[in-house]
């Protein structure tokens, strides 16, 4: 998601924190999240939770190791 996002183009909730972000796998260029490496342990894990895309911020906190709860502590190595 770009900073010139508009409210209309925030059409989608983040399942994670409940922000409204835009989720571009149907647009013409590669959705933001397509440059994130997420683990397939983590990937199976996101999808065994969640039925549809988490918001960029999200996503790049648990590809930093966030735990999968919004706001929960950092789950430890």
């Amino acid at each position: 998601m770009t900073d010139a996002a508009t409210p209309e183009t925030l059409s989608d909730r983040c399942p994670r924190c409940g922000g409204a972000f835009h989720c571009g796998v149907s647009d013409a260029a590669p959705c933001p999240c397509s440059t994130l490496t997420l683990s397939p342990e983590l990937q199976a894990q996101l999808r065994q939770r969640w039925s549809g895309c988490l918001c960029l911020r999200c996503l790049q906190a648990l590809a930093a190791g966030a735990a999968l709860e919004h706001g929960a502590p950092q789950a430890q190595a």
